[in-house]
């Protein structure tokens, strides 16, 4: 409880700083120039909604996973990309991560606030976040994890990367989920997201029309991605007390994406909602292939 209390603390610090003499607008050449001595009403509602999503993330860690749960600090390792669940809780923390940073970053160009502070908040704030899981996770039963904590900067590093180099731009994580047929089947009980790592998939999707030369470009569809896919199988089947004989299998998937970023926006609104729906692959076809089994085509890729 001592190591979310520091680290919530920790958080607020670093949303504390923004500055009213930090607001910015662009003139008619499209350069970004100081205009306003206090806060609008847009960087008062963005700083205050950080704030309250920092204590409740805190409070809900710790009702979720710490609460009677204390015990003296262990560093664990649990295998990597071959551990309990085929690594895919290694590519969750590394796509929570991106995709934090790239959320916080959206929400404070909605609001324009000057570049250094929407890359400094972008890269600590889900820094600080996922320090304080390991932290927690280290003085409970699922133990301190470097791998983890190493996924997760891996992610926030990505997505500074992205936005220095524009050619990274290109190659763009996504998530999808569609809940596992364990828990449809039994009515979903005793569901959660992290318990139903059949639903999950993680793409990297690219865009395909920007990396073409440009003398065939005009062959392949701006909204059209292709994308590869990597989820697990049999999670919830191998964890459940009454079922035997499955086994945990790697899936992987080839399908096509949609670019979103292809929709024309014509508001600073319009274009962060664009932008954040863009994290998500929506279904779409594609082919699958499940441990050592064949390719098999499906009209949409869900699970």
């Amino acid at each position: 409880m001592k190591s979310a209390i520091l680290s919530l603390l920790f958080s607020i610090l670093l949303i504390a700083p923004l500055k009213a003499d930090e607001v910015v607008c662009q003139d008619s050449k499209d350069t970004l120039v100081q205009t306003e001595t206090k806060l609008s009403n847009k960087q008062k509602w963005i700083i205050g909604g950080l704030a309250a999503q920092q204590i409740a993330s805190y409070y809900l860690e710790y009702k979720w996973w710490w609460e009677n749960n204390y015990h003296p600090f262990v560093n664990g390792n649990d295998g990597g990309f071959n551990n309990y669940s085929l690594g895919i809780d290694k590519v969750g923390h590394f796509y929570t991560s991106y995709m934090y940073s790239n959320l916080l970053y959206e929400v404070m160009t909605w609001g324009e606030f000057k570049e250094s502070t929407k890359e400094w908040v972008s890269i600590l704030l889900p820094l600080g976040w996922a320090l304080s899981i390991e932290i927690g996770d280290g003085f409970s039963k699922y133990e301190f994890s470097s791998r983890d904590l190493l996924a997760n900067s891996i992610g926030i590093g990505y997505s500074f990367a992205q936005r220095k180099i524009p050619y990274l731009q290109n190659f763009k994580f996504k998530y999808s989920y569609f809940p596992g047929s364990f828990y449809r089947q039994n009515n979903f009980q005793n569901w959660s997201l992290t318990s139903d790592y059949n639903g999950h998939i993680y793409w990297l999707s690219a865009n395909v029309h920007e990396i073409l030369p440009k003398s065939v470009k005009v062959f392949w569809p701006k909204f059209l991605n292709l994308s590869l896919g990597y989820g697990i199988n049999n999670f919830a089947e191998i964890n459940s007390p009454v079922l035997t004989g499955y086994e945990l299998q790697r899936e992987f998937f080839i399908g096509f994406d949609y670019n979103l970023q292809s929709i024309p926006a014509k508001t600073a609104t319009g274009k962060a909602l664009r932008n954040t729906l863009d994290f998500y692959h929506f279904p779409a076809p594609g082919i699958k292939k499940t441990g050592n089994g064949d390719w098999k085509l499906q009209a949409l890729l869900l699970n």
